[in-house]
């Protein structure tokens, strides 16, 4: 599968990435990943000092797939808002789920990233979710609600009090605090440094395929013809699992994005709040290390990546025509240094999944779907090395296919 098509922004800022060697030998282990972007990243560095002997492989390079397209905003909030959650799902699933996330983030900010030998630029935000119309005035004051009554911390504003935070207002928005931006390049390689440096055996330009699952274990042939033989095998790689097991839940589409070029002066942006707003496909925004303006949206049907290439002028205008109109003052002084359009996937009901596949055995699939890729992983890949080691979690069984919900 083609990831992404043009260029991406995000291996430039970390030139000197470490780098691993390829398969070269048969070899066994306890448990093999197959995936080194952020999913993969994060379950071997979960794993890393578990007693597993665990391999992680990658086709191409680390972080070098759909991680290297992730925009790096970092949210509790999902795609499928929280009072939809709780129509599809009930209010204490709906609620959990999103505790979940949010958690995620603090684990990230206190636990993992003071552990990184590579610093991942995380930074705390908060996120501005406006009604893209006054006919989602509804949508937002129903999400605040539900939101508020969760117990997390937002706010309702409206239209003026929304000037004090950008410099250019809709009906209704909530501020909600909790989230964070992070380089995505820099936190997988992060990931995988700290699990290497902890045993974990990893290796790069090593395209493997599935040749035998069974009640012993799981084999895998390189292309090479190197035989990768393990107890267990968690396939994290993101939309391309699909072409192993193909989910009935999971939806491919294309997304695009931009990043501008450095702007000396973001007064006008208070505290550098992430944007997303209502309207479905939505456009968001963040800003980096660097001061540069990442805008990101107009998700479609996937195309292949001729044609994606061929939509990318006309992708790269909209986007660059909507940072202007919420920053005015950027008119003509702001161009698409990086432009890029990848592969995204997200479920038809708005959950993530730990997937178990009769025809598979053996194996997990870790399938962190949807706008909150990143949070999925760092959660997932927690009840996935929990679940290698026989302790059992009731969270699990909601992000298996058959959605049970256990009560905490």
């Amino acid at each position: 599968m083609d990831l992404k098509s043009g260029s991406v922004y995000w291996p430039e800022t970390l030139r000197e990435a470490p780098v691993y060697s390829s398969v070269k030998e048969d070899i066994e282990c306890d448990v093999v990943i197959i995936g080194a972007g952020v999913s993969g990243a994060c379950t071997a560095y979960e794993l890393r000092n578990t007693g597993f002997d665990v391999v992680l492989v990658e086709k191409r390079t680390v972080a070098a797939g759909s991680s290297s397209a992730n925009t790096g905003l970092l949210q509790f909030a999902n795609d499928q808002l929280l009072h939809e959650a709780i129509r599809s799902f009930g209010k204490r699933p709906a609620v959990d789920h999103y505790w979940r996330c949010y958690d995620a983030i603090r684990y990230l900010q206190n636990d993992i990233v003071p552990s990184l030998p590579i610093d991942p630029d995380l930074v705390m935000r908060s996120s501005l979710f406006f009604a893209s119309s006054e006919e989602d005035i509804g949508k937002i004051q129903t999400e605040y609600a539900a939101l508020k009554e969760a117990g997390f911390d937002v706010d309702y504003v409206e239209r003026e009090e929304m000037k004090k935070w950008v410099p250019f207002s809709r009906p209704a928005a909530i501020i909600a605090k909790g989230d964070a931006e992070v380089n995505p390049f820099k936190l997988t390689h992060g990931l995988v440094r700290a699990a290497a440096e902890e045993g974990v055996r990893v290796f790069e330009q090593t395209e493997v395929s599935l040749k035998k699952a069974d009640e012993a274990g799981v084999v895998l042939r390189t292309e090479t013809g190197h035989l990768l033989k393990a107890k267990k095998a968690i396939f994290a790689q993101g939309y391309e699992t699909q072409e192993t097991v193909k989910d009935p839940n999971a939806v491919v589409e294309s997304s695009y994005a931009i990043i501008t070029n450095p702007v000396e002066d973001l007064s006008f942006w208070k505290d550098g709040v992430m944007i997303w707003e209502s309207n479905r496909p939505y456009y968001y925004a963040r800003t980096t290390a660097d001061r540069r303006i990442v805008i990101g949206g107009l998700d479609e049907p996937a195309s292949e990546g001729s044609a994606r290439d061929r939509k990318m002028p006309a992708k790269t205008e909209k986007l660059i025509g909507e940072a202007e109109a919420w920053f005015p003052s950027l008119k003509g002084k702001i161009r698409a240094e990086y432009s890029w359009s990848g592969s995204f996937a997200h479920t038809q009901d708005g959950q993530p999944i730990i997937g178990q596949y009769s025809h598979v055995p053996n194996s997990l699939f870790l399938l962190g779907y949807g706008g909150n890729g990143v949070v999925y992983s760092l959660f997932l890949s927690r009840l996935i090395a929990r679940f290698l080691m026989g302790k059992r979690d009731a969270a699990f069984s909601f992000y298996s296919k058959e959605r049970v919900y256990e009560p905490k």
